[in-house]
């Protein structure tokens, strides 16, 4: 399934590349500070369905690069998961997104909550957690309507989340890190 998740990202990363204008101006980070953006596949995915959405404000801008602030939330309600029959996760997060070379970029992210978890699967109890996990990604970032007041963009991004704290019980060997992919629409303005 995660292998599965990966190869779409990269699939659909290879279709932006032909159809997306990878070109991001300067001009576009310095007019455009705000920008509002949100998971396109991952609610849609049966045993993740994680639904996320983050504010951006850009905290400088240099001819050649520029560093985002990202601040949002994770919501993760009653999905079927693969330690609990079902899960609820409900996270703020905060993290950092830096452009290396036009829409390349790096982010880096924590992400903090509660979760709890109904019958776990190894032992039949019910767990309930504080939750706290890291998240780091590489990414890009195609624009495609630009405007004077506004800009769409799509993100295509791979990378890992862990957890630093979460216990909804036993795991029986199942990892704790995952790979993950995304496919984020957002709008500048």
């Amino acid at each position: 399934m995660k292998k599965s998740i990966v190869t779409h990202a990269v699939s659909i990363s290879c279709l932006c590349f032909q159809f997306a204008n990878a070109q991001t101006s300067t001009e576009s980070f310095n007019s455009h500070k705000w920008g509002f953006e949100t998971e396109l596949v991952q609610p849609f995915i049966p045993e993740i369905h994680i639904i996320r959405f983050q504010a951006t404000r850009t905290l400088y801008s240099s001819a050649t690069k520029h560093g985002d602030l990202l601040v949002g939330v994770w919501i993760r309600p009653n999905v079927k998961h693969d330690v609990v029959e079902k899960i609820n996760e409900y996270m703020a997060m905060v993290g950092y997104r830096q452009y290396i070379w036009k829409g390349l970029h790096v982010e880096a992210k924590s992400n903090m909550g509660y979760a709890w978890g109904t019958k776990n699967l190894f032992d039949g109890k019910d767990y309930e957690t504080p939750t706290w996990f890291w998240e780091s990604n590489i990414g890009y970032k195609f624009n495609f309507a630009s405007r004077e007041k506004q800009n769409l963009y799509l993100i295509v991004n791979a990378g890992g989340l862990g957890n630093i704290v979460a216990d909804i019980g036993p795991r029986g060997g199942k990892p704790d890190n995952f790979l993950q992919a995304g496919l984020l629409f957002g709008i500048n303005f």
